[in-house]
């Protein structure tokens, strides 16, 4: 458990301690990856960020890309809900070691938004505005189907 969590505090209680540090919640939301609250947790840190650039009237193309690729690693890891066999997909996601999924390509144009479900109207929204319509739509589990059955066998 990281140092910055107090002893006897709960890391998903200490993070909401953070919601008006949106950057420092990102950061330590990333420190608990895989986890599915963490995934949580790291998507509304980036909309925060996504809407103060937007109210300074910045870009931010690269933090909707990073929200994307966010939900886009959740649907990879923890799209099954249950493995028969195995139980539940965060068992499964724990093995995978973080530097092959985090190493996955999880492009736009083919994953797209509809099959990933930490994604919200408003970030579907925000995403066809930046990056325009994707020729596809499909979970980064199915995108990396051979990835996920060599760890889930």
């Amino acid at each position: 458990m990281p140092a910055t969590v107090p002893p006897g505090v709960f890391w998903a209680d200490d993070i909401e301690t953070l919601k008006h540090d949106p950057e420092v919640r990102l950061a330590a939301a990333q420190v608990y990856l895989p986890l599915p609250a963490a995934f949580r947790e790291a998507a509304t840190a980036l909309r925060a960020l996504i809407r103060a650039r937007s109210q300074q009237s910045a870009d931010g193309s690269d933090l909707l890309s990073q929200l994307h690729l966010i939900a886009a690693q959740e649907s990879f890891l923890l799209a099954t809900p249950h493995i028969p066999g195995v139980g539940p997909c965060s068992n499964v996601a724990a093995t995978i070691p973080r530097q092959v999924w985090q190493q996955l390509r999880m492009p736009y144009e083919v994953t797209g938004y509809l099959y990933l479900p930490l994604l919200d109207w408003t970030d579907c929204r925000w995403l066809v505005a930046a990056l325009g319509e994707p020729d596809s739509h499909c979970s980064a589990q199915a995108y990396h189907q051979d990835v996920w059955d060599g760890h889930v066998a």
